[in-house]
């Protein structure tokens, strides 16, 4: 897992990093719009890096703190990529689980390998949602 913060001194990284990569996590915070509004622009570039099955995530973080941009507006651009939504707070921990899981379900339904078959992610706790929008 690589977590570039979006800082454009690892954007030429990050183009590497997609191409071995089976899913992607696109988080923005939820405090700072000017995050969200990069959200097409991280797209893009995964979706130029990258194989055409390759499993997106949209993700708000934050949402512990006073936002700046609502679910709504969040949903409304995952919708428009076709890739789940979620919501989450690193602080609280809250939405963090669904997320990874959904990423990481998404990302081994997509690859071709026979022993996929055999990987089970239950790990047989509690499956209720907390901070999922998706």
């Amino acid at each position: 897992m690589w977590d570039t913060a979006g800082q454009e001194q690892y954007k030429s990284l990050t183009r590497n990093f997609y191409r071995n990569s089976n899913g992607v996590l696109i988080v923005f915070d939820v405090t700072n719009k000017s995050t969200f509004e990069k959200v097409q622009e991280w797209v893009q570039s995964v979706e130029d890096n990258t194989e055409k099955n390759i499993k997106m995530v949209l993700v708000g973080n934050k949402i512990d703190l006073p936002r700046e941009v609502s679910t709504e507006e969040g949903q409304k651009v995952a919708n428009a990529f076709n890739i789940p939504y979620f919501e989450t707070s690193a602080k609280e921990s809250t939405g963090i689980g669904e997320c990874m899981r959904a990423v990481i379900e998404e990302a081994l339904k997509g690859m071709k390998s026979k022993d996929d078959s055999n990987i089970n992610l239950d790990d047989g706790s509690n499956s209720k949602s907390r901070g999922c929008s998706c």
